[in-house]
């Protein structure tokens, strides 16, 4: 019975992994100021022999929702955070204003948005796949064991509302951004 408990909670574990990384992906997708300023100050930028994400070496300020200012508190790291940002491929370019960078946000339309929702459906999907394929690495390993046919349906049973639970997280979290994208 512990090990029909481990392949549950290595399956639950390998699925939350998944949804994480899910999440991730779908948060890089950018709408506005407001949601391209969190992955700003996560840039690592290289100065003083070292890397720092941007949210320590300047100040980030959203002016409104399609424009962003940076301003480093050492004038001589503008080109290197210049660099990164440009480097991290978000889909638009900064200004370097010598001591300050602007970054505008080109505005989004009705296509954009289309193909947005696009994009992030194809990476629901493939987030749905790779937790049916856990699940089905999870109930070949509970055949593999030397367990009474009840003890397997059971299992298996429990694979699939694990499985059925981490579905419907991804599908919720792609409707809610969807939303986001059609509300803007």
């Amino acid at each position: 019975m512990d090990e029909l408990n481990n392949i549950f909670f290595s399956c639950q574990e390998n699925m939350d992994k998944i949804f994480n990384q899910f999440k991730k992906e779908i948060h890089r997708v950018r709408l506005g100021s407001q949601s391209i300023s969190s992955f700003l100050g996560k840039i690592k930028i290289k100065c003083y022999g070292t890397f720092f994400p941007l949210i320590e070496v300047a100040n980030i300020s959203i002016i409104d929702n399609m424009n962003i200012s940076i301003h480093p508190w050492d004038r001589s790291i503008v080109s290197n955070i210049d660099k990164a940002i440009i480097n991290a491929n978000l889909g638009f370019m900064p200004t370097n204003k010598g001591d300050s960078i602007d970054i505008h946000l080109p505005t989004i339309t009705e296509e954009s948005r289309k193909n947005l929702i696009k994009k992030i459906k194809s990476k629901t999907e493939h987030a749905k796949i790779l937790v049916r394929e856990i699940r089905k690495k999870n109930n070949q390993n509970i055949k593999k064991l030397k367990i009474s046919e009840d003890f397997y349906k059971m299992g298996e049973s429990r694979i699939q509302k694990i499985t059925n639970q981490y579905i419907q997280k991804i599908e919720n979290f792609f409707l809610h951004k969807e939303e986001e994208i059609l509300r803007i």
